[in-house]
C-alpha cells in the first residue's frame, strides 16, 4: 500500500504544521502516514514540525504513529439534489449547510476546495435518509482516492 500511497500523496498536501517523521529505523514506518509524509516533503522543505527519533520507545511503539489509510473522498452536491422533491429542497439544503457550519464551508465542499471523507459522506447521506430518500444510488459529483491526513 505504501507504493500506491506515495503516488497519491504530493508535498503540497502536507500542511506545514503536520508532524512528519524521518526515522528509517522504525519497524512500523511502512504503515505510518507521518513517515510517508517525511518521504514526500524531504526534498521540498528545509524546516517544519517533526517527530524526533527519541519518540520511538524500547518496545517499538511510537505515540505519534498515524495509521496509513487510503480513502475515497468526494465533493460536489448537484447530483444529490437533482432527485429531491421540490418541497424538501430548501430544507435539505439548509440541513447540509448546517452540517458544515456555514454557507462558505458548504460551497468549498461543493467546489472541491475541501473534500468529504467517507465518514462525512455518510453524514450527508443520512440527512437525505431522514427525509425518506433511498440513497443507495446517490452519488456525489466527483470522487478520488487520497491518503487520509485527518484520521478518524
Amino acid at each position: 500500500m505504501e507504493n500506491k500511497a506515495l503516488t497519491l500523496l504530493k508535498a503540497s498536501d502536507v500542511s506545514p504544521v503536520f508532524l512528519v517523521c524521518f526515522n528509517d529505523q522504525c519497524a512500523r514506518r511502512a504503515d505510518c502516514v507521518r513517515h510517508l509524509c517525511g518521504q514526500v516533503v524531504n526534498s521540498e522543505r528545509d524546516h517544519g514540525a517533526a517527530v524526533f527519533p527519541s519518540s520511538l520507545q524500547a518496545d517499538g511503539r511510537c505515540r505519534y504513529f498515524f495509521q496509513l489509510r487510503i480513502i475515497r473522498v468526494a465533493w460536489g452536491f448537484r447530483s444529490l439534489f437533482r432527485t429531491v422533491r421540490h418541497e424538501h429542497y430548501d430544507t435539505l439544503r439548509h440541513q447540509v449547510k448546517r452540517l458544515f457550519g456555514s454557507d462558505r464551508h458548504f460551497y468549498r465542499y461543493n467546489r472541491g476546495e475541501y473534500k468529504l471523507t467517507p465518514e462525512r459522506q455518510a453524514e450527508v447521506l443520512a440527512i437525505f435518509q431522514r427525509y425518506g430518500y433511498d440513497t443507495t444510488d446517490f452519488r456525489f459529483e466527483h470522487y478520488e482516492e487520497q491518503v487520509d491526513l485527518i484520521g478518524r
